[in-house]
């Protein structure tokens, strides 16, 4: 099956149908599906176009230069002489002459062909700007670093060459809640997938969700238990450092000191490392902006796959491989649990801009994040931590987000407001809002008070 791509098909179709548009770049995550994607995309026909697929497999330039020449032969079987173009660059600019229209030109994994090949995103550039004439390219892929270098740095050659760009990105959790019967088993695969979409398809292909995680998981051969080192391998020529920081940081957010304590790295080294893994989009600084203490900035493991695996299967291998399937009910513990709730925070922290749209909350916020910091409680100073702060210059909403079987109450409130005093508000109004998986006690829900917000679905 294939599943919400409307909007990226309308993207194509904008770039196709534009008459003067001759290069779009896309790209995104590895398995988010932009293959597939531009597949289907194809084989559903769209007008006049004839199109040119090929997906580099080879670093080698020479080796991807012979396979798109054969594709390009199959396709045009009458054009013979392509078959001793030298370079891309002549190659496509022959095609472009002998199809001066109607063709578009989809070079699927770009980086294979460009990375090793410094010349090769020259001979692009020439051919956007000079080559192409009528005809349309394409060029995809999946190396994040590498395409939003060539897209977005000034010093790339083929900056600015781009008439229209397409991130193709993960599915959103509503569109994972509504593939599976509960929102209960949309949170677990969304917890461990970040809603990519191979990733979520595989989990539709069992009976239940428990059974798709210890096969993928948990069994030595399953699709999934690899993934995430196996990636690191793709983008990174030595990982074993950044594999440790990974294992440090593991399902929660962890400030620099922590990491290094429990890394063994020494924290003064760490900041290159950190800086390429947020690059490579699996590590970002979770902001608290109302925050005075900048030298106290905690990092999280963004992409879901990598926070499960480094949290949960990374550290017990050796229980796994001795075990198999029957080790996930040692290893899935109460963490687990913890793990989905900061899922869970991040739905409903996302979800404030609308919740303002929908009036639900009585602004539109500019900024949102968390806060932590001290706090006074029980006549003693403690580091505390609010789930979610969103606001704008006059308003300011502070909330706490309960994923456990419990009913939230007047206690969580209490608690809320308690640590909402040591939030340095600058005169903002308040409002309070709570977000829990099972609901509100009635004593809460009979409460009246505008400036509090309950959230009980998602």
């Amino acid at each position: 099956m294939f599943y919400f791509r409307d909007e990226e098909f309308r993207h194509l179709d904008q770039f196709l149908n534009h008459p003067s548009a001759k290069a779009m770049a896309v790209y995104g995550k590895r398995r988010t599906g932009k293959t597939r994607l531009l597949t289907e995309y194809i084989s559903k026909g769209h007008g006049k176009y004839t199109f040119l697929y090929y997906q580099c497999t080879s670093y080698d330039y020479q080796t991807c230069l012979k396979d798109f020449l054969a594709v390009a032969m199959r396709l045009f079987p009458k054009d013979i002489f392509l078959s001793s173009m030298p370079s891309f660059r002549e190659a496509i600019s022959l095609l472009s002459q002998i199809h001066p229209e109607n063709l578009c030109i989809i070079i699927d994994e770009f980086p294979f062909l460009a990375k090793k090949n410094e010349s090769a995103p020259v001979e692009f550039q020439w051919l956007i700007d000079h080559g192409l004439g009528a005809d349309k390219l394409i060029l995809s892929g999946s190396n994040l670093s590498f395409m939003k270098t060539q897209i977005g740095n000034l010093e790339a050659p083929l900056y600015g060459r781009f008439d229209e760009i397409m991130e193709v990105r993960p599915f959103t959790f509503q569109q994972v809640l509504s593939l599976f019967p509960s929102a209960e088993d949309a949170m677990k695969v969304y917890s461990m997938t970040g809603g990519v979409a191979q990733y979520v398809v595989f989990f539709l292909e069992y009976p239940s969700v428990q059974e798709a995680t210890a096969s993928l998981f948990f069994s030595p051969d399953g699709r999934l238990i690899r993934e995430a080192p196996n990636m690191l391998l793709q983008e990174l020529r030595d990982p074993t450092t950044y594999e440790q920081i990974l294992r440090a940081i593991g399902g929660s957010d962890k400030s620099t000191p922590q990491i290094a304590g429990l890394s063994g790295l020494d924290s003064k080294g760490l900041s290159p490392y950190l800086a390429r893994l947020q690059d490579l989009q699996l590590v970002a600084p979770v902001a608290n902006p109302l925050s005075t203490e900048k030298r106290k900035q905690r990092f999280r493991i963004t992409d879901a796959l990598f926070r499960f695996h480094y949290t949960f299967i990374e550290p017990n291998m050796s229980m796994i491989n001795a075990l198999r399937e029957k080790a996930i009910h040692h290893i899935l513990d109460h963490r687990y649990q913890e793990f989905i709730g900061i899922t869970y925070e991040d739905i409903i922290r996302n979800s404030c801009f609308q919740y303002a749209l929908d009036h639900v909350i009585p602004f539109m916020p500019n900024t949102t994040g968390k806060w932590w910091g001290s706090v006074c409680m029980d006549g003693s100073w403690q580091e505390s931590e609010v789930d979610l702060v969103a606001y704008d210059d006059h308003h300011l909403l502070v909330g706490e987000c309960k994923y456990r079987s419990k009913a939230a109450g007047i206690q969580e409130l209490d608690g809320l407001k308690l640590k909402a005093q040591f939030i340095p508000s600058k005169g903002r109004e308040l409002y309070y809002l709570l977000a829990s998986k099972s609901g509100f006690t009635q004593e809460l829900r009979s409460l009246k008070d505008s400036h509090v917000i309950l959230i009980d679905q998602i």
